[in-house]
């Protein structure tokens, strides 16, 4: 058996697009312009999704009538009913798992939000386990997370891969923890950094065909 480490967030969910949907409706009902909306996504990007910063910046913006908490949790139950597995990832998950691979997600951020999108977009019955970073007090690319993700899986580090779209978290993450790497580039070039990716691929699905692939 094999370990296959997966970020979570716009790499096996997409999490972006749960956003986009909400601010969709929210500068709808208070007749901001939906031009606006990119710039949110700047914003919401910046917060690391923290809701409650996140929602204080909506409230600063627009004057919103409603406290900064009860914006945070509009946020949190509108992104979570935005969050699904999509038919090819989660068909890649189950062809990964039958070709005998251990799937652990790897996630930064705080243990009751992540595992929210978890359960929610029903990652956890896909997956082997996962490790959060608040709950090991170590963030990627810390590469001690990985070993915490290996032994989870009860799987040694060496020949796994990691699939992410975040350059200096995930990629830098794999890079430091000595394993082969998966970018999911989003349309973006690499950036100027002094290490590189094993493979690109659009989404998480080819992302997991090419490491089955691979093999």
């Amino acid at each position: 058996m094999a370990l296959l480490l997966l970020d979570l967030d716009d790499t096996l969910i997409d999490r972006t697009a749960a956003v986009r949907s909400w601010l969709e409706g929210f500068v709808g009902d208070i007749g901001a312009p939906q031009s606006d909306i990119d710039y949110l996504l700047d914003a919401d990007a910046g917060a690391r999704g923290v809701a409650v910063e996140f929602a204080q910046t909506l409230k600063d913006r627009y004057g919103v009538d409603r406290s900064v908490d009860e914006i945070a949790d509009e946020i949190r139950v509108g992104v979570l009913e935005g969050i699904v597995i999509r038919p090819a990832e989660r068909n890649a998950l189950l062809a990964a798992r039958a070709a005998g691979w251990a799937l652990v997600i790897v996630t930064n951020g705080a243990v009751v939000s992540q595992e929210r999108k978890i359960r929610s977009s029903g990652a956890d019955e896909l997956v082997d386990g996962w490790i959060v970073s608040e709950a090991v007090d170590v963030w990627k690319p810390d590469p001690l997370i990985f070993e915490h993700a290996a032994k989870r899986a009860g799987q040694p580090l060496a020949g796994a891969w990691m699939v992410g779209d975040n350059p200096e978290a995930d990629i830098a993450g794999a890079h430091n923890a000595g394993i082969d790497s998966i970018w999911l580039h989003h349309g973006r070039p690499w950036p100027d950094l002094p290490y590189r990716p094993s493979l690109a691929a659009d989404s998480c699905a080819d992302a997991i065909r090419s490491v089955l692939n691979a093999e």
